[in-house]
């Protein structure tokens, strides 16, 4: 009895034993063949993660992630994106994201890829980099920063409007409610020095403004590029305006926001001006009227007619009255003689 209760008790034992050793290998070749098929996938994993911020002015910062891509294989990988997210550290809600197309990476190599994103400087911000192979995400990581508001403001480039070049390259006749018009194509260059380090992200606004009712005839934006350090650079720009008339240039250069360099200059494309001219030995500024009509930039008046506008002709000023009292003084003076000669006349006759 004893033996045979021994004997099955190693008969059990050594089956669970096949068991284990069974299962043990499944689980081992399911793991091994899980791992050859991630292999296959991709051999890109994400080496390193830098980050580095920058002020664009008092309320945003720039954020520069820069991931660092290994390619362990030996094949070429895939097309390789980047997509960096930036989550509100507080809330979890999405702020803003942007993405970089990096391309293939070579067997063995290693490359990296720069994505910007702008955040508001306040509060903390938690970053998800995630990395995509041919449309499919293979790789993900998360960082999180603080301290942004520390950032200083951009210091405010050195740069000087040298000078201002006008030339009117063009004359063009438009025909606008059956009436036509002349407009003057005006081709503005700007000569800008930068006095300091090398400086990008800088716009001039330039703005052509009536000089009789200074309203804007025309404006345009135009980006300066990069300006290097001790350079003078040309910069070029064309205003359409009503021609006939006189204009001033406005330059404004802005920087992050804010005007930082301010410039104008005059076109005067009237056919008359106000002149200085002399009469009898003495200067004299004599004001004299260009052969233009209000109507080019209001709607018809009546006090205006077809050849242009023409002064009222003054009426005659009546005479002067005279001056009161001297006749009422004659008068009295008359009556007062007469009456001394009749009391003389009647002293007489009595004594007579």
């Amino acid at each position: 009895m004893g033996s045979n209760s021994d004997q099955g008790k190693h008969l059990t034992i050594a089956t669970a034993a096949v068991v284990s050793v069974f299962f043990v290998l499944v689980i081992s070749v399911a793991t091994i063949g899980g791992g050859l098929e991630r292999h296959e996938r991709s051999a890109i994993r994400i080496a390193d993660i830098d980050i580095a911020a920058e002020a664009l002015g008092i309320a945003e910062a720039s954020l520069n992630v820069t991931t660092y891509l290994d390619n362990g294989g030996a094949a070429q990988s895939g097309d390789i994106n980047i997509v960096v997210k930036a989550y509100d550290a507080d809330t979890n809600l999405l702020v803003t994201t942007n993405h970089t197309e990096v391309g293939k990476i070579g067997g063995k190599a290693t490359k990296s890829a720069s994505t910007y994103v702008k955040v508001p400087k306040a509060g903390g911000y938690k970053l998800q980099i995630v990395v995509f192979e041919d449309d499919k995400g293979i790789q993900r990581a998360e960082t999180t920063i603080y301290g942004l508001t520390s950032l200083e403001p951009p210091s405010v480039a050195k740069i000087a409007i040298r000078e201002i070049d006008f030339s009117v390259e063009a004359v063009e006749v438009e025909v606008e409610r059956e009436r036509a018009r002349e407009y003057a194509i005006i081709n503005t260059t700007l000569y800008i020095d930068n006095l300091g380090r090398d400086v990008s992200g800088l716009s001039a606004f330039i703005k052509a403004r009536d000089n009789e009712t200074r309203l804007i005839a025309d404006k345009v934006w135009k980006d300066l590029g990069m300006l290097k350090e001790g350079t003078t650079s040309l910069h070029y720009a064309e205003l359409k305006v009503l021609n006939g008339r006189d204009y001033i240039i406005e330059v404004q250069i802005w920087q992050s926001k804010r005007i930082i360099k301010e410039s104008s200059g005059m076109v005067l494309l009237s056919p008359f001006a106000n002149k200085t001219v002399v009469l009898k030995t003495k200067e004299k500024t004599v004001e004299i009227s260009p052969s233009f009509k209000i109507s080019d930039f209001i709607g018809p008046s009546g006090r205006y007619e077809e050849g242009g506008y023409k002064a009222p002709v003054p009426a005659p000023m009546p005479a002067a009255p005279p001056a009161p009292g001297f006749e009422a003084l004659s008068t009295a003076s008359v009556f007062l003689i007469a009456s001394l000669l009749l009391l003389k006349i009647k002293r007489r006759r009595r004594r007579g």
